[in-house]
């Protein structure tokens, strides 16, 4: 089974954009509004003022004042100005005392400059661009509110089940809540719901491999960090078969000896049927 990633292409971190393995992908805890010290930024209380208005902020990280800088900025200030109901530009100097916590919080002091990164209104990094901006990179980075979920918790290093449903529906395929009942994987599972029919969540179900007009029963897909679909799985499918799909991704743990490599066994697709 061919495994995809839900990144849009973002330069040099491409591979980094949902990762839970560096500090970019998996930030550290927002500072929290009544730090006075934090209080004093005026990116973070952009990021805040979006939040609340559940908008993404493209933060603009720089060191010293260059022609890319000022390019860069000026690409992300066009691009945010034609989405300005979705979106907000931010400028940090990295260098800047009042901007520490934001520049620690995202682990830039070290990134090539200029940066962007695009924040989702849950702190999910959406996106990252080094060097050079395009309009369609903030395109890219305006993702769907589902995928803004996952990406947060795949940044925290979890494994998700998005569980798909048909409209009205709220349920979620028994090896959902095995797998969470299960000590070896209940700290690393965040769940969260999407609704096929939902316009709006077009993209990500293009990018779960997901047909509408085939859908028949509830599935959950699962994802891994950095953002890889391990696979679909359905009332028919048993926990082994995830476990043995997650170890086969390379995605269950670091035993070489880990009881969930099953060997040869395969994953029962998720229209199939226990006999």
């Amino acid at each position: 089974m061919s495994r995809t990633h839900l990144v849009p292409h973002v330069g040099w971190l491409a591979c980094l954009l949902i990762a839970g393995t560096t500090a970019i992908g998996q930030t550290k805890s927002p500072v929290k509004k009544t730090d006075e010290k934090f209080a004093r930024s005026p990116a973070q209380r952009t990021l805040d003022q979006s939040a609340d208005e559940n908008k993404f902020t493209f933060i603009v990280f720089y060191k010293t004042d260059t022609p890319a800088v000022r390019a860069m900025l000026k690409s992300a200030k066009d691009g945010v100005a034609k989405r300005s109901d979705k979106a907000v530009v931010a400028l940090v100097q990295i260098t800047d005392p009042a901007e520490k916590p934001l520049v620690d919080q995202f682990d830039v002091a070290r990134s090539p400059m200029p940066l962007t990164l695009a924040v989702a209104s849950n702190q999910a990094v959406t996106g990252i661009f080094s060097k050079e901006l395009k309009d369609e990179h903030i395109e890219e980075a305006l993702v769907t509110p589902t995928m803004t979920r996952c990406m947060k918790s795949l940044q925290e290093g979890k494994l998700v089940f998005v569980c798909l449903n048909k409209a009205d529906v709220d349920a979620a395929p028994p090896v959902v809540s095995e797998m969470q009942l299960d000590p070896e994987f209940a700290s690393r599972i965040a769940v969260t719901s999407l609704s096929i029919g939902n316009p709006e969540e077009a993209r990500f179900l293009k990018q779960l491999q997901v047909d509408s007009r085939q859908f028949r029963t509830s599935t959950a897909a699962l994802l891994a960090p950095p953002g890889v679909l391990i696979g679909k799985f359905n009332g028919a499918s048993t926990k082994d078969e995830v476990t043995a799909a997650l170890h086969k991704a390379g995605k269950c743990c670091d035993d070489p000896n880990c009881k969930h490599n099953h060997g040869t066994s395969t994953q029962r697709p998720a229209n199939s049927r226990r006999k």
